[in-house]
Formats: C-alpha cells, sequence, structure tokens
C-alpha cells in the first residue's frame, strides 16, 4: 500500500537506535497485574533458565492499557543512563533492563497507523529497512505469531554489530488501538541462548488489561 511507505520511513530513524543498541525509558507505568487475569498471569510467575527458576513480575505498559511478565530483577532504566546510552531523541520510550545493563527489553509507542491485517506485510518492509540500516552480522529472519491472549505479533530477529560485541536482537510489532507499537528484546550474542526463554516469555506473556478499574494497581512512573 502506498502510505504504508510512509509509515516505513517515519520510523526508519527509531530503529536505528532501537534495535541495535543496549537501553531506554520515559514515560511508564509499571504494576502487578490483577488476579482476575489468571488465564495468562498464572503461567508467568517463574521462568526456568537452564538450571535456574527466575522469578518474574508483571508491568504495565502503554499507560497501563497492556501488561507484560518480565524478570524480576529487571528495573526501568535511570534516565542520565538512557539518556548515555541513547543519545538521539528517538530513543525508545519504555525500557526495563538487567541488573548488569546487558540485556533490555523496550516499548516504544508510534504514531504509524496500521490494520492488524497489514501487519505481516509491515514486518517484511520494516525487515528490508533493519537489513539497509543496521550492521547485520546474522540474519536470523521473520516470523508472525498469535500469543495466548490472542495479540498479533510480528518478530524480527537478528545478530548486529554492537559498539564492543555483537548483540541478539529481537524485535516485536504489533498493533495497539490502531497503531503499531515496537517492543525489541536484546541481550549480547554470547548470553542469547541463555536469555532466549526470557525473549519467549516476553512475546507470549504481552496482553491487553481488560480494565485498570477493576483491582488496585500500584504505580511507578518515570519520565525522560
Amino acid at each position: 500500500m502506498d502510505y504504508m511507505d510512509e509509515h516505513i520511513l517515519s520510523l526508519k530513524n527509531k530503529l536505528n537506535h532501537d534495535a541495535a543498541s543496549n537501553n531506554v525509558n520515559t514515560n511508564l507505568s509499571q504494576a502487578d497485574v490483577p488476579d482476575q487475569d489468571n488465564s495468562v498471569a498464572e503461567q508467568n510467575r517463574v521462568l526456568r533458565m537452564g538450571d535456574e527458576l527466575i522469578p518474574l513480575e508483571w508491568k504495565t505498559i502503554l499507560d497501563g492499557q497492556m501488561a507484560v511478565s518480565i524478570p524480576k530483577f529487571f528495573s526501568l532504566m535511570p534516565l542520565e543512563q538512557a539518556r548515555f546510552k541513547y543519545p538521539s531523541e528517538q530513543r525508545p520510550q519504555i525500557i526495563y533492563t538487567s541488573l548488569d545493563g546487558t540485556v533490555n527489553i523496550t516499548f516504544n509507542p508510534t504514531e504509524s497507523a496500521l490494520e492488524v491485517d497489514e501487519l505481516l506485510e509491515f514486518v517484511e518492509q520494516m525487515a528490508d529497512v533493519l537489513r539497509s540500516v543496521q550492521p547485520i552480522r546474522n540474519w536470523i529472519g521473520t516470523e508472525m505469531i498469535v500469543n495466548p491472549s490472542g495479540l498479533a505479533i510480528g518478530l524480527i530477529r537478528f545478530v548486529a554489530a554492537g559498539v564492543d560485541v555483537n548483540l541478539y536482537n529481537e524485535m516485536l510489532l504489533f498493533v495497539h488501538e490502531g497503531q503499531v507499537t515496537m517492543g525489541t528484546f536484546n541481550c549480547m550474542e554470547s548470553d542469547m541462548e541463555a536469555w532466549l526463554p526470557v525473549a519467549e516469555n516476553t512475546v507470549q506473556s504481552l496482553h491487553i488489561v481488560p480494565s485498570p478499574s477493576d483491582s488496585t494497581f500500584e504505580k511507578g512512573v518515570a519520565f525522560l
């Protein structure tokens, strides 16, 4: 579709900073997901990584409209660190990072309007953009999935050169309220196999929060 080319171009600058970088943050609310979401929540309290059990915690994103399960020891990247890691104003809005800052989960709403049935075409065009702007070391591929909550997500996976090491990147593209939201998971390529369960959990746990007014949230907000 002709108008889709404009959406791709409007996101190209963001991709330079989102996909092969290592951090981010701005307007975000975080909270435990209410027990009413048992169908998804009960499956995402602990995650096995090799011989370890990693405790998970629900966070709300996108003004509390969606929720995602991430490792409990992940935290929002401090403002100064985010500005250092992402000097461009095109930095992603939301970033959770591991204790050592080497593993990151980000979310970035965009103003690009899209219908769900156009997502596949959009993902393939975004993949072409990534191949043209990123220092790709290993192109893994694209995939369309529908997670347990019924959310359609386009995935783009690749390894790109970072400042000092190669980084494994997994980009998530989904439609929320008629607009594209981009998520990313990244870690060092050498740690990729260990952290893939966390990337998979991020994708599978994403879901719309039915109604924040149905229960009480304990929220924290950070701004860039």
